[in-house]
């Protein structure tokens, strides 16, 4: 039996039961997950393969059937949850549009979620419209749920999607919101569903807990929600208060922190209705719901420590004892769950086009040398606190100090490392026909984590330890950080003998095309469709050249063609000019058609 690498990326750890190598050492995806039968994967090189004669690389593949299961076993753990603790209301999601905007995603989650009256949210005006739009075509129950800073325009298309019919909620995230909720509704003749965010003091470790707690960026704190409910009651108009709402942050590492947050929001909740009067009838529980980015459970910034099944009971649970003890009727819960929901039915394809070993330094500083500096840095006396040094100077300059220090000190430790991992093996820089800016803009933003790995040969060991290189003139447009804390990624010799070789970037379907920059003017890569069979519903090119040029606020014909073609028709090659910008214009500004080194060439 042919050997399994796909070990040495985790895939077992993070991928299950999605995705999974066969035994032609291809990358499978098997969007039923643990209910697939034999024969059901999809081989992602045979996707590949059948798609990049109608698109240009770097390019998406979604599986649309990944969405439907997570959706369905999100209302599975929700229903488990109500059901085994005696829970009295129902569960009823929405999907943040600010996630992923694309059409055919709003309308998957719309369509796959009719039967759940799954709805969506809005926080900016855009997606607000969008929402309108698809909700038009979801149950009529189905919430709208508008988060985000309001204006009177906001607020008014909010009315005018209650006029509509449309479950509209507007949330306030700010006091004043209320007077311009109050201003239109009166000019509109419409009666809004309001709901307050609550700024709670339960907030979760690490970069994504940034926005929470009590100097969060959204959300009233409890005194300030019941102000609003007391002002509500004194305009008699307290009917229009159903819903409150809280997100302590992304990526909740535990279930102890969502339990934590759901107590003390219920809390808030249970004394609007018994001390306010107010006639609630909904707990929106917010984001948070993580991916295990790195298969190791471990709660950190890129990892998880809890499943679906868990995350639904600690919600249900929590808010159903606290409404117990006061004597509440339990509210429907809601969930923004985004993250969680797209993340593993995109995965970004990336050709490579060289491997090239790094040069090594003839005067490379020695990895004792380089020991010794770390130890230098790190025994400075001010460093651990001397009371002398403290004294001396402003705490701002202090602090500015020890942030030097250590990045200097995380540099030369990550000088360290590499030059360690160099005397053992060659390190290979792969050139990927990608831009990290408007690929993984993540990766360089906040430093975030995918899983990569090759799709295919995974039968074969990979012998290079690869970083990988991208096309921008940029020296951040590079990726020497993977998963488990690896520096360097396994990849196999390029052999244009065996066709191209391609890397995975996987779980990859949150965020990244909304926060895509357009650094050296690439774009976003072209979209495949891929039907449960594994056939390509639709095949997309992304942006091209002429689009992205027009996004500085070019006239391409009148500011690109005109130009280009009068000084080319001086010079008499207007001919050949003329057929070779047209041909630029019209294709995506990656590389086409690029020729791989024969090995040894390089």
């Amino acid at each position: 039996m042919a050997r399994n690498y796909g070990g040495l990326y985790n895939i077992a750890r993070w991928g299950e039961p999605y995705f999974t190598v066969n035994q032609d050492g291809h990358l499978c995806v098997n969007t039923h997950g643990d209910q697939r039968e034999s024969g059901q994967e999809i081989d992602v090189l045979h996707v590949i393969q059948a798609a990049k004669d109608s698109v240009q690389f770097p390019m998406i593949l979604r599986f649309p059937g990944l969405l439907k299961h997570h959706l369905d076993s999100l209302h599975t753990a929700f229903d488990n949850a109500i059901k085994n603790t005696g829970y009295m209301a129902r569960y009823q999601g929405v999907f943040p549009v600010k996630v992923n905007q694309n059409k055919a995603i709003i309308q998957d989650f719309v369509h796959f979620g009719h039967g759940y009256n799954y709805g969506l949210e809005a926080g900016s005006k855009p997606e607000l419209l969008i929402a309108m739009s698809c909700l038009t075509k979801a149950n009529s129950k189905a919430f709208l749920v508008c988060n985000g800073y309001k204006d009177a325009e906001y607020v008014a298309l909010a009315l005018s999607a209650r006029a509509m019919g449309l479950n509209a909620i507007i949330v306030m995230e700010m006091e004043e919101e209320l007077d311009i909720i109050i201003d239109q509704s009166n000019k509109l003749g419409v009666d809004p569903v309001v709901g307050v965010r609550a700024k709670l003091l339960t907030k979760i470790p690490g970069h994504f807990g940034s926005t929470a707690g009590k100097h969060g960026k959204f959300g009233l704190p409890a005194k300030k929600i019941y102000e609003v409910a007391n002002r509500l009651r004194h305009l008699e108009k307290l009917q229009w208060l159903k819903l409150l709402h809280f997100h302590i942050g992304s990526m909740i590492p535990s279930t102890e922190i969502v339990s934590k947050a759901a107590t003390e929001a219920a809390d808030i909740y249970c004394t609007l209705v018994n001390e306010y009067g107010a006639r609630m009838d909904t707990l929106d529980c917010g984001g948070g719901l993580g991916v295990d980015y790195d298969g190791t459970r471990s709660g950190s910034d890129m990892s998880v420590a809890y499943g679906l099944e868990e995350y639904a009971s600690s919600i249900v649970q929590a808010v159903r004892v606290k409404c117990e003890d006061n004597g509440v009727d339990h509210p429907v819960l809601c969930t923004e769950s985004g993250r969680a929901m797209v993340s593993h039915h995109s995965m970004i394809i990336l050709e490579a086009l060289s491997a090239i070993p790094e040069p090594k330094d003839d005067e490379e500083t020695t990895p004792e040398e380089l020991q010794a500096m770390i130890d230098d840095l790190s025994s400075k006396k001010w460093l651990k606190g001397d009371d002398d040094a403290a004294v001396a100077k402003p705490m701002s300059s202090h602090a500015a100090e020890i942030k030097e220090h250590g990045i200097e000190i995380y540099k030369v430790a990550k000088k360290l490392a590499k030059s360690v991992m160099a005397k053992e093996t060659t390190i290979y820089n792969y050139h990927m026909n990608l831009s990290i800016f408007s690929l993984v803009p993540d990766c360089w933003g906040i430093q975030q984590l995918f899983p990569m790995m090759p799709v295919s040969r995974l039968h074969e060991r990979p012998t290079n330890m690869a970083t990988l290189i991208d096309l921008t003139c940029d020296s951040d447009g590079k990726v020497e950080k993977f998963i488990r804390g690896a520096q360097t990624l396994p990849l196999h010799p390029l052999d244009p003998k065996l066709g191209g070789y391609y890397v995975a970037v996987l779980l990859s379907g949150a965020y990244q095309e909304a926060l895509s920059s357009k650094h050296n003017l690439f774009g976003g890569p072209s979209i495949v469709r891929v039907d449960e069979s594994g056939g390509i519903v639709t095949a997309d090119l992304g942006a091209t050249t002429e689009e992205l040029i027009s996004t500085m606020r070019y006239d391409v014909n009148q500011d690109i063609l005109d130009v280009i073609h009068e000084r080319a028709e001086e010079h008499g090659v207007w001919k050949m000019v003329g057929e070779i910008v047209k041909a630029g214009l019209t294709t995506m500004p990656y590389l086409i058609e690029y020729q791989v080194p024969l090995p040894g060439t390089a």
